[in-house]
């Protein structure tokens, strides 16, 4: 009963409890706090506590490669996204990541490897991002208890498949971003393309986020022991968190890079 009243509340607390800190410290922390790597936080806990280390370590290091496949889908759906409908630039943004998926899960890349190419992969991402007047695209009424549900829902399937389909593979397809892809159509319906593009584009800078959290986790987790390399891997990521959303928005969102732009505007970029 214990571990699987963990299973069912750890997710959604974290959840809740970062946007309760957001909303009361936004400024101190920089950027939103739901854009840390709380469901995979969570699921590597419960993993390390059922599984072990060995295999807690193994998935962080599947996951870390798959943060290269999320920036494929944000790529392909971006690209995608202003000149066609939702209903074609998902699927292609699916297929996307399907296909980078499985590239890395053909290859077996060190954690030194990964240092390099992550970072590198998610730079070379924004670098071929679309050349957009960005705006600050604000959360959804539903957006809380759709993101737990999400969550809740992934941290379960990915407990009960994990050792069917092993660390790699669970890695990579616990990485799809099924929440931003949520998001994502569901803005480019309603409100036009240039919503999904600006809002994927803040996944791919919070991927930068992630991963710290599990270069972490893989680096220390069978020198340290769980009850220290998590709370080190939590300490280094907040940091992050902080420090790219210094780096990319600044410190103040009304005056920062993110700036706004009306309707009007939004849709004469389209």
């Amino acid at each position: 009963m214990g571990p699987d009243l963990l299973k069912l509340l750890l997710t959604p607390t974290l959840i809740i409890a970062a946007t309760l800190l957001q909303r009361r410290w936004a400024t101190l922390f920089g950027g939103r706090l739901v854009g840390l790597p709380l469901t995979a936080a969570s699921s590597l806990t419960l993993l390390t506590v059922r599984e072990g280390e060995t295999f807690a370590v193994q998935t962080a290091i599947a996951t870390l490669s798959g943060q290269l496949a999320i920036a494929a889908f944000c790529l392909g759906y971006a690209r995608t996204a202003l000149a066609h409908r939702w209903s074609i630039a998902l699927p292609i943004a699916i297929c996307c990541y399907a296909i980078a998926a499985l590239t890395l899960s053909l290859h077996d890349f060190s954690l030194p490897v990964l240092e390099f190419l992550v970072p590198t992969g998610l730079a070379a991402t924004l670098a071929a991002w679309p050349a957009l007047t960005p705006r600050e695209v604000l959360p959804l009424p539903w957006e809380l208890p759709a993101r737990i549900a999400v969550a809740t829902v992934m941290t379960t399937s990915v407990l009960a498949t994990a050792t069917m389909v092993g660390s790699r593979t669970i890695g990579l397809v616990a990485s799809f971003p099924l929440f931003a892809a949520l998001f994502a159509a569901h803005g480019h319906h309603g409100a036009g393309g240039p919503v999904a593009v600006i809002s994927l584009r803040s996944v791919v800078v919070g991927a930068f986020t992630s991963s710290v959290f599990f270069l972490t986790i893989a680096s220390t987790l069978s020198l340290m022991g769980a009850l220290a390399a998590f709370p080190l891997a939590v300490a280094a990521t907040v940091f992050a968190h902080i420090a790219v959303n210094l780096f990319t928005y600044g410190s103040n969102p009304g005056d920062s890079c993110i700036g706004r732009m009306n309707e009007r505007q939004l849709a004469s970029s389209a």
